[in-house]
C-alpha cells in the first residue's frame, strides 16, 4: 500500500492545496486545460512530461491533497503555469498549530443580487423555487447546481435574490484560506451574475460583493491562539499584501504575518466578539463572521448563523439599491408595500430583542448588525423613501 493510501485508509483526511485550486480557477481553467498547458510548457522548457490523461489525474491528486508535489518536473510546470515560486504554491510555514493539524471548517458564501419585482417573479418561476421563510420573512427557496459545493437560492419579495454557497474545507493555516478566499471571490460573483442573467434573460442582475462566514469544526489552536485565530478568520484579508497585478498577494508573506500575529496577538476595533466563554467563540467584522461551537449541544446552531446572514444581506442589498437611485439623481422607486413604513417595521424587528430569543442569538444579531452597519442603512433608506413619498 502506498503512503498516500495508508494515510487515507488510516483515517487522516487529505488537505487540499487551495492555492493551486485558486490559481487554476482564477485563470478559468479546468484540470484538462491545465494539463494541456503543462504539455505546452514542457516543450518550451525541454521537459519530458507524462501523457495528458496522466497529468490531469496528477493535478487532481495534487489539488485534493492525495499526493504531495515532489516531482521536480511538476514543480517547474506549476511554477511556470502560475508564474509563482515553489514556496508560494507548496510551502507552508509553521503558525503555532499543534501537531501539524489542519483547520477544518465550513465556508459559507452569501451573494446578494438586486433584481426588482419583475425579474424576481421570472426567477421564481424558471428556477422552480418553492415557498419558504427565513426567520420572520417569507421568501422562495430552491437548490441550484454549483461546481464548488452545496448552493441554495433565496428570493425575497422585496426584490433581492441571495445565493448561499457552502463549501467544506481543510486548510493548513489561515493564510491559505485568505488566498483561496481572494482568488474565488471574483469567480463566485461572476458565476452568480451570469447564472441570473442567463435564467432571467436580462443583463440587469449584477453581484456586487460576497460575504463570508466560517464555521470552525476542527481547531488546531488552543488558549490565546484560538482567540486570535477566530479574529483573523473574521477578516483574513489583513494577512495579505497588495502583491502585483501579475502575481497577486504572496502566500509566503501571508504566512509570516499570521505567524507574527498568533505570537503577538491580534485585536481590531472593527471586530465585535460574541459567544459565551467555554461554549462558543464568535467574531463579526465588516468582512465576515467566524464561529466555533466549543460545546456543540449548547452553542448556536449553524442554521442560526445562516438565517441571520441571509436576512441581513437581503436587506442590506435592498437599502443599497435605494441609495444607488438617490446617488444617480433620481427619486427612489420601490413597490408601495416595501416603502418607508415597511422599513420602519423591519428595523424594529431586527433591533429589538424577541421574548424567546436566547442571549447567544441576541449577541450574534447585535454583532452582525453593528459591523454590517445595516441599522444605519435602514434609517437612511427610511428617510429617503419618506422624503420621496411626501408622507
Amino acid at each position: 500500500m502506498s503512503s498516500d493510501a495508508a494515510a487515507i485508509g488510516g483515517g487522516k483526511r487529505p488537505t487540499p492545496n487551495l492555492v493551486l485550486i485558486g490559481r487554476r480557477q482564477a485563470k478559468g481553467w479546468g484540470r484538462d486545460r491545465l494539463a494541456r498547458e503543462f504539455e505546452r510548457l514542457g516543450r518550451q522548457l525541454e521537459l519530458t512530461t507524462p501523457e495528458l490523461g496522466a497529468m490531469a489525474k496528477a493535478i487532481y491528486r495534487h489539488e485534493t491533497g492525495r499526493a504531495a508535489v515532489r516531482d521536480e518536473v511538476y514543480i517547474r510546470l506549476y511554477c511556470a503555469a502560475f508564474e509563482a515560486t515553489p514556496h508560494e504554491l507548496f510551502g507552508t510555514l509553521s503558525t503555532g498549530a499543534e501537531n501539524n493539524q489542519s483547520c477544518g471548517l465550513t465556508s459559507h458564501k452569501f451573494v446578494p443580487v438586486y433584481l426588482g419585482p419583475d425579474l424576481l417573479s421570472t426567477l421564481i418561476q424558471r428556477a422552480n423555487l418553492v415557498r419558504g421563510s427565513v426567520q420572520w420573512a417569507d421568501c422562495h427557496v430552491g437548490q441550484v447546481d454549483h461546481p464548488a459545493g452545496h448552493c441554495e437560492l433565496y428570493a425575497f419579495p422585496w426584490g433581492v435574490a441571495v445565493f448561499h454557497l457552502a463549501e467544506e474545507l481543510s486548510v493548513p493555516n489561515i493564510a491559505s484560506l485568505a488566498m483561496w478566499r481572494r482568488q474565488t471571490y471574483r469567480e463566485t460573483r461572476q458565476w452568480a451574475t451570469e447564472w441570473l442573467r442567463a435564467l432571467t434573460g436580462s443583463d440587469r442582475p449584477f453581484a456586487h460583493y460576497v460575504l463570508s462566514a466560517y464555521w470552525l469544526h476542527e481547531s488546531p489552536w488552543s488558549g490565546p491562539d484560538l482567540d486570535t485565530a477566530m479574529r483573523l478568520l473574521s477578516m483574513p484579508r489583513v494577512l495579505l499584501d497588495r502583491g502585483t497585478d501579475e502575481t497577486g498577494p504572496s502566500l509566503h508573506h501571508a504566512e509570516l504575518v499570521e505567524q507574527t500575529l498568533l505570537r503577538e496577538g491580534f485585536h481590531d476595533s472593527r471586530i465585535d466578539e460574541f459567544g459565551i466563554r467555554g461554549l462558543s467563540i464568535g467574531c463579526a467584522s465588516w468582512a465576515g463572521l467566524s464561529y466555533y461551537p466549543q460545546a456543540a449541544a449548547r452553542a448556536l446552531q449553524m442554521s442560526d448563523l445562516i438565517e441571520c446572514e441571509l436576512l441581513v444581506q437581503a436587506l442590506w442589498c435592498y437599502c443599497h439599491r435605494v441609495h444607488e437611485q438617490v446617488e444617480q439623481g433620481c427619486d427612489p422607486v420601490v413597490p408601495p408595500e416595501y416603502g418607508w413604513r415597511w422599513i420602519r417595521a423591519v428595523r424594529s424587528r431586527l433591533t429589538m430583542a424577541r421574548p424567546q430569543e436566547t442571549a447567544q442569538h441576541a449577541a450574534m444579531r447585535r454583532a452582525v448588525l453593528e459591523t454590517s452597519e445595516l441599522g444605519k442603512h435602514l434609517t437612511t433608506a427610511l428617510e429617503l423613501l419618506r422624503d420621496a413619498s411626501g408622507d
